[in-house]
C-alpha cells in the first residue's frame, strides 16, 4: 500500500538540500529533492517516487522497488510515455541499481524520440544485467531509429546472444544483415525467426528477401513460394505489390534461362501483334487493357504454362500468362516508358518495331 502526500514548494526547507541545488525550480533542485526523499524512505526500508513541478513536491512512498514499478507500468502500457518519464526518472534514484527500471525509462525516451537519453539508460540497463536481451534490442532500435547501423547490428547480436529463442530479434538482426550484404547470415537468422514465428509476415517476407539476394535457382524457388504465401495471407499489405513485382522477375528469368542466347521470339511475337492492336485503340483503351492485366496479376500469373489460359473483359480472346505479360508491357511501354513492370522484355519489344517499320 502506497502512502501518498504532497508538500508546497514555499513550505519546504532548501536547507535540507546541498547549498548548489537550493535555487528551487532549476534541475538540481528537482534532483536534490528526489534524492532527499529516496535516501529518507530507503532508511526505512521503502522506495520513494518523488516529483516535483512549479508549485509543489509529491512524494508516493511504496514498501518494496517492484510495488513502485507496478504502479507506473500501467502508465505505460495505457501509452502515457511522458507522463510515465518523471515517475521512472524517480525511481532511478531509489532504485539505481534496478536494470528493469532503467530499461523501461530507456524504452520511454526511445517511444518520445529521445534517443541519446534512451541509449545512456539502457546501456546503464545491460552494465547491471548484460543478459537483459530487451535492453540490448532497445539500444539496437535507438541506433537504428537515428540511422547508426553498425551500432545497431552490434547490439541486435548482443541481444540473440542473451536470447537466441526470441524470433523478433532473429528478425531484425536478419533485416540488418541484408544492408550489410551478409546474404548468409541473414537467411540463418531470418529461417530461424520464422521457425519462432510461423504466422509473422514480416519474418516471411525477410527471408524471401535474402534467398532472392542470394542468385541462385534453389533460393529463387524458395523465395518465389514465400512470397506466393505472403501474398496469399496478407493481400492488403503494402508489401504486396514488391511481392509480385519479385515473382514477376523470377519468372521472367526463368523464361529467360530457357530461351537461346536468352531472346524470346514468342515473346516478340506477341508484342508485335500487341502493337498492332494498340494503334486501333486509343490511349485510354490501352491503359485500361494495361491495368486490367496487372490486376489479374495480383492473384498470381503462371507465365510458364502456355496451356493455362485467361480471359479479358477489354480485350476478346483467350491468352497465357505470357502472352498478357509481353502485352502488359507494351502497353506500358506506349503510357510511361520508364515504368518498371517487373519483365525485360527490352530485346524483344525492339525486334517488334524493326518487324512493324518493315
Amino acid at each position: 500500500m502506497a502512502t501518498e502526500f504532497t508538500i508546497p514548494l514555499h513550505r519546504f526547507d532548501t536547507n535540507l538540500l546541498p547549498a548548489d541545488a537550493r535555487q528551487v525550480g532549476t534541475d538540481a533542485f528537482k534532483t536534490a529533492v528526489m534524492m532527499h526523499f529516496a535516501a529518507e524512505y530507503a532508511a526505512q526500508g521503502q522506495t520513494a517516487i518523488v516529483t516535483v513541478d512549479d508549485q509543489e513536491i509529491t512524494v508516493m512512498a511504496f514498501p518494496a522497488e517492484a510495488s513502485a514499478l507496478d504502479f507506473v507500468m500501467p502508465m505505460l502500457k495505457a501509452g502515457k510515455i511522458a507522463e510515465a518519464v518523471p515517475y521512472l526518472e524517480s525511481l532511478t534514484k531509489s532504485a539505481p541499481a534496478n536494470a528493469e527500471v532503467l530499461y523501461n525509462l530507456g524504452i520511454a525516451y526511445s517511444e518520445l524520440g529521445q534517443y541519446d537519453e534512451a541509449i545512456i539508460r539502457l546501456k546503464r540497463a545491460v552494465q547491471l544485467d548484460p543478459g537483459h536481451a530487451h535492453a540490448w534490442v532497445g539500444i539496437g532500435t535507438a541506433y537504428h531509429r537515428m540511422r547508426k547501423p553498425e551500432q545497431a547490428l552490434a547490439a541486435f547480436e548482443k541481444a540473440v546472444e542473451a536470447n537466441p529463442d526470441d524470433g523478433y530479434t532473429r528478425r531484425n538482426l536478419g533485416g540488418l544483415l541484408i544492408g550489410f550484404k551478409r546474404i548468409d547470415e541473414a537467411v540463418k537468422h531470418l529461417r530461424r525467426a520464422l521457425d519462432l514465428m510461423p504466422d509473422d509476415p514480416q519474418a516471411i517476407f525477410g527471408l524471401a528477401t535474402a534467398l532472392e539476394q542470394l542468385s541462385t535457382r534453389e533460393a529463387d524457388e524458395e523465395a518465389d513460394g514465400l512470397y506466393l504465401r505472403f501474398i496469399e495471407e496478407h493481400p492488403n499489405s503494402p508489401m504486396a505489390e514488391q511481392a509480385e513485382k519479385a515473382r514477376t522477375a523470377f519468372a521472367h528469368r526463368r523464361l529467360k534461362s530457357s530461351a537461346v542466347g536468352g531472346f524470346r521470339p514468342d515473346v516478340m511475337m506477341y508484342i508485335s501483334s500487341a502493337l498492332q492492336t494498340f494503334k486501333q485503340l486509343g490511349p485510354q483503351q490501352c491503359r485500361t487493357i494495361a491495368l486490367e492485366i496487372a490486376m489479374l496479376g495480383r492473384n498470381g500469373l503462371d507465365i510458364n504454362d502456355p496451356t493455362d489460359k485467361y480471359t479479358l473483359k477489354a480485350l476478346p480472346g483467350s491468352f497465357s500468362g505470357l502472352h498478357l505479360l509481353a502485352i502488359m508491357y507494351t502497353a506500358f511501354r506506349q503510357i510511361d516508358p520508364t515504368m518498371d513492370t517487373g519483365a525485360d522484355f527490352g530485346a524483344e519489344y525492339t525486334a517488334a518495331l524493326d518487324l512493324q517499320k518493315q
